[in-house]
């Protein structure tokens, strides 16, 4: 529907009004509206054929700049369905026309394989994994302030890249749980397998060679200084990372806070309990017999190492452990406002990464999502 009648559960949601001022010319080209009962994202769409080809896509974006920053600043999330994208390429020319400041740097844990200069696969974990909730690459000084996604093969079944408004989390966070990540900020445990290696483990993902593009140790740690990460090589070529970071983040143009962390990605119990969300909404034999391996291996894990020699795990800032109960908490407050909608062929989604989280549920058959991210 168009954003004038815009539901009222929706407009009730934002201070600001979803009303749009628009010209007869523009309200005629490009339709607005939300996917029904999701408030996120807010969906442009043509209104005709003829409007659905990349040179009138991209002629728009020049044109109406100011309009989408607007609307990406109040909802955090566009979605461009309905347009001619059709290839990699195109998909970069709309994301370059959206932000010129695009970057091929990615200090990111998942393996993803280039396509062109700025578009990269947004991941090449097996399909069985989950990706939890999170802001891209926000255990970094300086993530990426803005995302795209782009649907080049959509699945047929499940595969979704489900977001949350992180604003919403931060304001609905039990106080006890975000004072503290406020206070203390995030320390992060990170653990690296070395070149030659397998490219997928359960916890760690991919090398460090692949990370820090290098087999050489000295360049990777010029990266480790300039990202303040504490390091040890360990036995075996592998790696060892350390880091604290911010909990809760200030929006760098609206100042608006936000949830801003890694924990309910890290830490060592979220993919077992994202999963029993995960099972109770796709009820797979595979994905509950992936939801007990998970339990088992993560009850061995934390029976015989301790937060440092775990593969991946978050903690408060001050080192203190983030507890099952508050990380089962955590989860659940992204699981109450998540917004899960399935992909179609060419689709585009436009992610302000300091408002709005994103993920992957499990998935069978085709799927490929690309991705491109601004510096």
């Amino acid at each position: 529907m168009p954003a004038s009648t815009l539901s009222k559960s929706n407009s009730s949601k934002r201070s600001v009004s979803t009303k749009k001022q628009k010209s007869p010319k523009a309200e005629k080209e490009i339709l607005k509206s939300h996917i029904e009962g999701l408030s996120l994202p807010i969906v442009y769409s043509p209104s005709s054929s003829q409007f659905a080809n990349l040179k009138f896509l991209t002629d728009w974006i020049r044109k109406n700049h100011k309009e989408i920053q607007r609307d990406l600043l109040i909802y955090g999330a566009i979605l461009f369905r309905g347009f001619d994208i059709g290839s990699s390429e195109n998909f970069e020319k709309v994301a370059l026309g959206l932000d010129s400041n695009l970057s091929e740097a990615y200090l990111g844990t998942s393996p993803r394989d280039k396509k062109t200069k700025f578009v990269h696969t947004a991941s090449e974990l097996p399909s069985a994994y989950p990706i939890m909730q999170h802001a891209e690459m926000s255990f970094l000084n300086h993530p990426p302030k803005k995302l795209f996604f782009y649907a080049k093969i959509a699945p047929k079944k499940n595969g979704e890249t489900p977001i949350t408004d992180l604003r919403t989390v931060l304001r609905e966070m039990p106080e006890h749980i975000s004072g503290k990540a406020e206070k203390f900020g995030i320390k992060y445990i990170r653990h690296y397998d070395g070149p030659g290696s397998s490219r997928y483990s359960l916890w760690k993902t991919k090398r460090w060679s692949e990370m820090f593009k290098t087999e050489d140790k000295k360049i990777a740690e010029k990266e480790f200084k300039k990202q303040n990460f504490e390091h040890e090589w360990l036995p075996g070529n592998k790696l060892r990372l350390i880091n604290s970071q911010v909990g809760i983040r200030k929006h760098p143009n609206s100042g608006s806070k936000a949830w801003h962390n890694h924990s309910q990605t890290f830490h060592i119990d979220s993919p077992r309990l994202e999963y029993k969300y995960i099972f109770q909404r796709q009820k797979t034999l595979r994905g509950f017999g992936v939801y007990l391996i998970l339990n088992l291996l993560t009850f061995i894990k934390k029976a015989f190492q301790s937060s440092e020699e775990l593969d991946v795990h978050a903690t408060y800032g001050d080192g203190s452990e983030i507890s099952q109960k508050d990380i089962k908490t955590i989860l659940g407050v992204f699981w109450r406002n998540i917004q899960i909608f399935s992909w179609q062929k060419n689709d585009i989604l436009y992610i302000d990464n300091y408002s709005v989280s994103h993920g992957r549920l499990p998935f069978t058959g085709e799927r490929e999502i690309q991705v491109a991210w601004t510096e």
